[in-house]
């Protein structure tokens, strides 16, 4: 019983990873909500369809499913590992019957036998590998809890890049028509020889190329809608996007905490460290082996001839202790794997750390830099837009020449285009920020 309780599993320390004083970057300055990490926050960007498409991917993303099916397949395994902590009792009973036309007589004989074996876990070999087992759920839970942070925050981006598709679509539109009702005037113009066989060929050129540019990003957001319809688990001929405008979309703003919260916020981490603990308990199953194993073994007999007689019972009990001595160093390799595989989930450990802080100062970098670069686009498009106006006027008045006005046209659109663009990187980087703050999730 003294030795039952011994145990050769190394003591488990979490390594202690270099922690920042401060976030390297600030928090984005642009934001229409300033909240803590919320456990349900795609709901602060105000969008029902966003809020309805994360609570589809959640419930019927194919990985999430396959992910919690693999949990389930830990659990087994840890309720497995854990079996030969107790007891193995079995078993069997009999009947024969031989009827003897010789001696002119029959015979029944009953038979019954139970069976008990157990191993004493003397060196705590057993206990470590049912701990490592337990350790291995929680890596699966964890690493579940993970992967719907991913789904979460793919989802939200690809609904805001699919509105960005959208809304540049519409820039595109208005600049075909924009397009077609300056070539409208120059063949006007041309009829009337006041502009250049040129000119209306460039123009021409212009319309073909627009229609182009809106041909592709029809296509740009077919293929998006069909990526976002798999996140969902639905068929991508039964999806679309309903929403066409990015404007109304609330920009939330995350506020980062100290870096070392990031050890019980993010669930990679957390998964990188159970599977840090599941090592160590796999060195006590290898140290164990090197040492005897005492099993403990009892039999029960019984048999009768008949039901009404006594049955005739034997009682078998025994002890066995088995030390090895030589394995071809197949003990002391096992070791060392054991030993070396629990140094590199060291070091997988810090690097989960490390890209954590990555992810953090990448989402706060886009943040801030995607919302000062939209800003500024917000001055140019107005600017442009005031250009263009004058720059038409002005032609139609036959105070400027058609290049001019083909340079303010192509400025203005992308002006627009650029500012679309840099709205939906402020979108996705606050998308970004959340998931590597943890997405709110709380580990138990």
């Amino acid at each position: 019983m003294l030795l039952d309780a011994c145990s050769l599993v190394p003591e488990y320390r979490r390594p202690e990873p270099v922690v920042p004083k401060q976030w390297k970057h600030e928090t984005p300055v642009h934001a229409s909500v300033s909240t803590e990490v919320s456990a349900h926050w795609w709901k602060l960007f105000g969008s029902a369809e966003l809020d309805r498409l994360i609570t589809d991917a959640l419930n019927y993303n194919m990985d999430l499913a396959a992910a919690r099916q693999r949990v389930r397949q830990f659990r087994a395994l840890a309720k497995i590992a854990g079996a030969p902590l107790w007891p193995a009792i079995s078993a069997r009973g009999g009947y024969d019957f031989a009827d003897s036309t010789q001696s002119g007589g029959a015979s029944d004989i009953w038979q019954g036998q139970w069976s008990m074996a157990y191993e004493v876990d003397l060196w705590g070999g057993l206990r470590a590998g049912r701990d490592a087992a337990r350790a291995d759920v929680e890596t699966a839970r964890f690493t579940l809890d993970a992967l719907r942070l991913v789904v979460m925050g793919d989802v939200a981006r690809s609904y805001f890049a699919i509105l960005g598709l959208k809304e540049r679509k519409r820039i595109a539109d208005e600049n075909l028509k924009n397009i077609g009702e300056v070539l409208d005037i120059i063949v006007s113009r041309f009829e009337a020889g006041g502009a250049s066989a040129i000119d209306v060929a460039q123009q021409k050129t212009e319309q073909a190329n627009a229609a182009a540019a809106v041909a592709a990003l029809d296509q740009q957001i077919a293929q998006s809608e069909n990526t976002l319809a798999v996140l969902l688990g639905r068929a991508p001929q039964l999806f679309k996007v309903g929403e066409n405008n990015l404007q109304p979309i609330l920009i939330p703003k995350a506020s980062p905490s100290a870096s070392a919260t990031l050890f019980d916020r993010r669930p990679d981490i957390r998964s990188a460290e159970t599977e840090l603990i599941a090592a160590h308990a796999d060195i006590g199953v290898a140290r164990a082996a090197f040492y005897p194993r005492l099993q403990l073994d009892a039999d029960n007999v019984f048999a009768a001839a008949t039901v009404s007689q006594p049955a005739g019972i034997a009682v078998l009990l025994a002890a066995s202790l088995t030390q090895p001595i030589f394995q071809g160093g197949r003990l002391e390799g096992e070791l060392e794997r054991t030993l070396a595989r629990r140094n590199e989930l060291v070091e997988t450990y810090h690097k989960t750390i490390l890209t954590a802080y990555q992810e953090v100062e990448d989402a706060l970098a886009l943040g801030s830099q995607s919302s000062i670069r939209r800003d500024q686009l917000l001055l140019s498009v107005d600017s442009a837009r005031q250009a263009y106006d004058l720059a038409r006027d002005r032609y139609l008045a036959g105070a400027t020449d058609y290049q001019t006005l083909l340079n303010v046209q192509r400025s203005l659109l992308n002006a627009q285009d650029s500012e679309v663009q840099a709205h939906v990187d402020v979108l996705s980087a606050s998308v970004l920020l959340f998931k590597a703050l943890g997405g709110g999730w709380s580990g138990p």
